[in-house]
């Protein structure tokens, strides 16, 4: 492997009097295409693929049932 460089560039935010950023959010982007996949899964058919978001617990019963809401 070549030799790798770290650099680091602040650049403070102008949303916000403090000048922070967040970096705790972009790691819960990918966990809810995954639940939805495992939903989709999971149900028998064609109805885990065409919920949508929030998936409550009576929404998947419901899905599960084929009962359609």
């Amino acid at each position: 492997m070549p030799p790798v460089a770290a650099a680091e560039e602040n650049t403070p935010a102008t949303t916000n009097p403090l000048g922070v950023k967040g970096v705790g959010e972009a790691g819960t982007t990918g966990s809810l295409a995954a639940v939805m996949n495992a939903i989709a899964d999971a149900i028998p058919g064609p109805a885990g693929y065409t919920m949508n978001m929030p998936a409550s617990p009576e929404k998947v019963w419901a899905a599960c049932r084929g009962v359609a809401k």
